[in-house]
C-alpha cells in the first residue's frame, strides 16, 4: 500500500525544506505537479514562490501545470480534472480562502483529490490550501470578508481535526479553541507561517521550517 503524504504549510509558500520534500515525494525529475490557485491580477508573477524549489529538485517547468480560473472566476473543469488526474503531486495554493473554498472543495475536485491522495499522490496546501484538507474547514475572523469565524464541509482528507494557519501571526489560538468546542472536534493544529506540518497516513511525523506547530486537544482545555 502506498504511504499517503500530506503537507500543511502555514502561510509562507516558499518554505525550502517543505517544498524540497514535496518535490522529491512527487517524483523529482519525473514529477508532474498540479498547482491549484485562484485568480488575482498578475498571478503569473507569484508562480516562482511555488515553483523555484521544485525546479531546483529537477522538476521540469513544463511538467508544472497551473489550474487557475479566469478573471470572472470561471474554470475549465474538464481540463482541470485532466491535469489533476495525471499529476504525481498536487499543491493547493494560498490567497483568498473563501474563494479557494468555493472552487476546490466542490466536485469534481473533492472526489478527484481524495482519490489521488488515497492512491499515494502527495498532497500539499499552503494557508488557504491547508485549511481545505479537514472534513470540517474552520476560517479565522482574520480570514473572512465579514471578519467573522466560519466553518463548512471540507475535502475530508483529515478526520476529527481542525487546522489553523498564520497561527502565531494572527494570534489565532482563541479561534481554534472555540472551534474545537463549538464543532465538537477533538484535535486542532495551529501552524505558524514559516512552519509545515507533515503527515503520513494522516499521522503527524515531522514539522519543517523555522517556526512552530501547536497541537491542541479539546479534552485538555
Amino acid at each position: 500500500m502506498q504511504t499517503r503524504k500530506l503537507y500543511l504549510l502555514g502561510g509562507n509558500t516558499s518554505q525550502e525544506e517543505a517544498n524540497i520534500h514535496f518535490a522529491k515525494a512527487a517524483g523529482g525529475e519525473n514529477a508532474r505537479i498540479a498547482l491549484l490557485i485562484v485568480y488575482r491580477e498578475g498571478w503569473e508573477a507569484f508562480l516562482p514562490r511555488y515553483t523555484n524549489h521544485w525546479i531546483a529538485q529537477g522538476v521540469r517547468e513544463n511538467n508544472i501545470s497551473v489550474i487557475v480560473p479566469n478573471e470572472k472566476g470561471e474554470l475549465d473543469l474538464a481540463k482541470a480534472a485532466e491535469i489533476v488526474s495525471d499529476a504525481t503531486g498536487i499543491f493547493i495554493g494560498g490567497g483568498h480562502s473563501e474563494t479557494y473554498y468555493s472552487l476546490y472543495t466542490k466536485e469534481p475536485f473533492k472526489q478527484l483529490l481524495r482519490g489521488k491522495y488515497a492512491a499515494g499522490t502527495p498532497l500539499a496546501g499552503n494557508s488557504a490550501g491547508a485549511l481545505l484538507m479537514p472534513k470540517t474547514v474552520l476560517l479565522s475572523p482574520h480570514d473572512t470578508d465579514n471578519q467573522q469565524a466560519w466553518s463548512g464541509s471540507g475535502l475530508g482528507i483529515l478526520q476529527n481535526q481542525l487546522i489553523s494557519v498564520h497561527f502565531s501571526q494572527w494570534q489565532d489560538e482563541p479561534n481554534l479553541i472555540s472551534g474545537l468546542h463549538h464543532l465538537n472536534i477533538p484535535i486542532g493544529y495551529g501552524i505558524d507561517e514559516d512552519a509545515c506540518l507533515f503527515l503520513e497516513n494522516e499521522k503527524p511525523v515531522n514539522v519543517f521550517g523555522s517556526e512552530q506547530v501547536k497541537r491542541i486537544e479539546k479534552g485538555t482545555l
